[in-house]
């Protein structure tokens, strides 16, 4: 993504988990990651792809005190549903579809307030269904990227029906 951010892609990222945190008084499990995940790029092409950085705080760790794995895979089902907020349009991934298949491939274990990045990309997207991919990786105390940690394929299915009210986060009269 070098070189290849986009100020309107990333603002329509943040648009996009705005309304993802609008409900004042939702408090589900993602509320934490939705709150402290940190959008730093954006494209729209050659492919929809964000990256965004999170530091690891003790409600997603373990007993052990490391990221746990259901909070790993949480992670990647929100950073790869980002992208498709990018392509999304009225009647179109309008809601960014539900996980239809999400495989995690585990490579080391990241520890309490380590920094991670994840970079979500969308790799192929249709009527119906979409395939998109997850990487992340460590930050160093560099503040650069380094090993691979985990990785992820998520699969979607688009589950728009009837457009989303604006106060859900719908485009219809809104414009995202």
């Amino acid at each position: 993504m070098a070189g290849s951010s986009d100020n309107s892609a990333i603002t329509t990222i943040r648009r996009f988990v705005a309304a993802l945190l609008a409900p004042t008084d939702y408090n589900g499990h993602d509320a934490a990651l939705l709150d402290g995940l940190e959008v730093i790029d954006a494209s729209f092409s050659p492919q929809a792809t964000v990256k965004s950085r999170l530091t690891i705080t003790p409600n997603f760790c373990n007993g052990m005190g490391n990221l746990h794995g259901g909070a790993t895979a949480l992670i990647f089902d929100l950073c790869t549903t980002l992208p498709l907020s990018l392509i999304r349009r009225e009647g179109f991934w309008e809601m960014a579809g539900v996980s239809r298949t999400l495989n995690v491939s585990y490579l080391e274990a990241v520890q309490q307030g380590q920094e991670v990045e994840v970079v979500g990309e969308v790799l192929k997207v249709g009527k119906n269904l979409a395939h998109t991919r997850g990487t992340m990786r460590r930050v160093g105390e560099d503040g650069r990227a380094g090993g691979i940690v985990a990785t992820c394929e998520h699969g979607k299915v688009n589950i728009d029906s009837a457009p989303l009210p604006p106060e859900q986060g719908g485009l219809a009269k809104a414009k995202l």
